[in-house]
């Protein structure tokens, strides 16, 4: 009897002390990957730790992502405009947002600064809500994977998504505003915005969607932006100069797999595209030369359209 107490006071100490993830309400189509409860109060300090006025900048590294909603409140700010970096576009569905990105430690030391300027002392810092969710997955388009933070501050919202490998922050981006909420039972968003319904856009030939199938880690680790960049443009090129006066209407896909020799590239079709120009458009993405991974794959896919409308999810 002896034996089964001691073994039923171990499991219940152990039990009582194990840190319990906190589930949050995941949105319909949105990829999000939990964190050990741990390592999120490990971030929560780190956060806190540099919000202070004794910051050590320890939770920063060369790049950082202002992403387009914090953009537009900060590209008027001289400290800001004298980053040095690279202005971000990220393109979605047939918008493209703006944004911007340091490329040392000073610059991000700036962006880190300016942010604390806006964050008063009675903060707190919690995960994300639905709402929140929803926006930031229609701006990234790949997986969200925690620590991903949300800074609540004199009534707004700031995101910080930090890499779960060092806890370095990536990408600092602020919510949008909802106002009168009492009177609104949720919010969508497309494109980076806020919508009352999913638009269909308009029938046209053009780029849909472009999909960054790996999670911001690894895109960090293994491409730079500035790689992303030059493929979305040289295969939008080819695809813009033989698909532009196409009379048949339909889908295509390019999904690119980036490798560290050798990079594999697969295409589909759908509804009634015409298939001549579409061994043409074969042949000459891949006769081009694509940007390699340093390490490990990664995987993007390009949405055409070509005299179509959007597909709705």
């Amino acid at each position: 009897m002896k034996k089964l107490i001691l073994i039923l006071f171990i499991f219940n100490s152990f039990l009582s002390n194990a840190q319990k993830t906190e589930n949050i309400t995941i949105p319909k189509g949105v990829v999000y990957k939990y964190a050990d409860a741990k390592l999120i109060e490990k971030a929560k300090k780190l956060i806190e730790n540099n919000l202070s006025a004794n910051s050590d900048y320890k939770i920063l590294q060369n790049n950082l992502i202002i992403g387009p909603e914090l953009w537009r409140k900060f590209k008027d700010n001289q400290k800001i405009q004298k980053v040095e970096g690279k202005a971000i576009q990220f393109h979605v569905d047939d918008t493209i947002l703006d944004g911007k990105m340091s490329q040392d430690i000073v610059g991000s030391k700036i962006i880190w600064d300016e942010f604390r300027n806006e964050i008063s002392q009675d903060y707190i810092i919690r995960k994300a809500n639905e709402n929140e969710l929803k926006y930031y997955w229609s701006v990234i388009s790949f997986d969200i994977e925690e620590p991903l933070l949300i800074v609540e501050s004199k009534g707004n919202n700031y995101i910080l998504n930090l890499l779960k490998k060092d806890l370095k922050l990536l990408w600092l981006d602020k919510a949008p505003d909802q106002n009168n909420t009492s009177q609104v039972a949720y919010k969508q968003y497309q494109n980076g915005k806020e919508i009352d319904s999913v638009s269909k856009g308009k029938k046209e030939t053009s780029l849909e969607k472009i999909m960054l199938l790996n999670s911001d880690e690894e895109l960090a680790a293994n491409i730079s932006f500035e790689d992303i960049e030059l493929l979305i443009k040289k295969t939008d090129e080819i695809f813009n100069e033989l698909f532009k006066n196409s009379l048949k209407s339909g889908k295509l896909m390019v999904e690119f797999e980036l490798k560290k020799k050798k990079n594999e590239i697969i295409y589909a079709v759908k509804d009634d595209l015409d298939l001549d120009i579409m061994k043409i458009f074969e042949q000459r993405v891949n006769s081009e030369k694509y940007p390699n991974s340093k390490k490990d794959p990664i995987k993007l896919r390009l949405l055409y359209k070509v005299n179509s409308f959007n597909e709705i999810e």
